[in-house]
């Protein structure tokens, strides 16, 4: 069974909702970089330490993050993934492609240089493969779970528990586990990422792949 979820985030919606939520407490702008199918919005002071922040679009804790990084004194340069084309999705979603735009997205970032990465939710996985190579300070990370992607699907099967509750798309824990159990993965989506992404990802224990990392790391399971 191929599972395609339709539902995407209108990149409008999200600009006027960072909009309304920051304009009383900081600057807000758009910049551009020759990284293409990435959205880029600054919020805060420039002279302020720069983080790139990689949002999970379904985590219900993005905007509550991004303030509280505001208020510490921090600016944050939010960097969507538009997935406008579900064609470009299905073909370019992989960890390597992510991790390769990851880094061009820094080196893009001439006059916002990058002391820090963040991520929330499945951006997590996409993230911290590539993070810790660079020259940046550290990273703040917030995943949905604290082992593997793979170990939460069982779990939400044995506890009957709905998978990811703040995504819009509802599938069974066991048909997801089916899926990316198919070799090579059915074409379609989840959210979104693509199943070959979530197939690629899915057994990587995060957490422990940090436990070498000697920059300053903040660690935290949120909703």
């Amino acid at each position: 069974m191929i599972y395609v979820d339709k539902l995407h985030v209108k990149n409008a919606v999200i600009l006027v909702t960072l909009s309304l939520l920051f304009t009383h407490c900081s600057l807000v702008k758009e910049i551009k970089t020759n990284v293409p199918n990435y959205k880029l919005v600054q919020i805060g002071r420039s002279k302020n330490p720069a983080v790139l922040f990689f949002q999970d679009n379904y985590c219900l804790q993005n905007d509550s993050i991004t303030n509280w990084f505001v208020k510490n004194n921090y600016q944050v340069i939010l960097a969507q993934r538009l997935n406008s084309d579900p064609l470009y999705t299905l073909n370019t979603d992989h960890p390597l492609i992510r991790a390769s735009d990851g880094l061009a997205l820094i080196a893009s970032l001439v006059y916002y240089p990058v002391e820090y990465i963040a991520a929330t939710g499945l951006e997590v996985h996409s993230t911290v493969d590539w993070f810790v190579n660079t020259g940046v300070k550290g990273g703040f990370l917030f995943p949905f779970y604290k082992g593997s992607f793979k170990e939460y699907l069982v779990e939400c099967m044995y506890k009957n528990n709905k998978v990811l509750p703040g995504y819009p798309a509802v599938i069974e824990p066991i048909e997801l586990i089916q899926l990316l159990e198919t070799t090579p993965p059915p074409s379609g989506t989840y959210g979104n990422y693509s199943l070959r992404f979530l197939q690629e990802i899915w057994e990587q224990q995060a957490r422990i792949q940090l436990t070498s990392y000697e920059g300053e790391l903040i660690y935290q399971v949120v909703k």
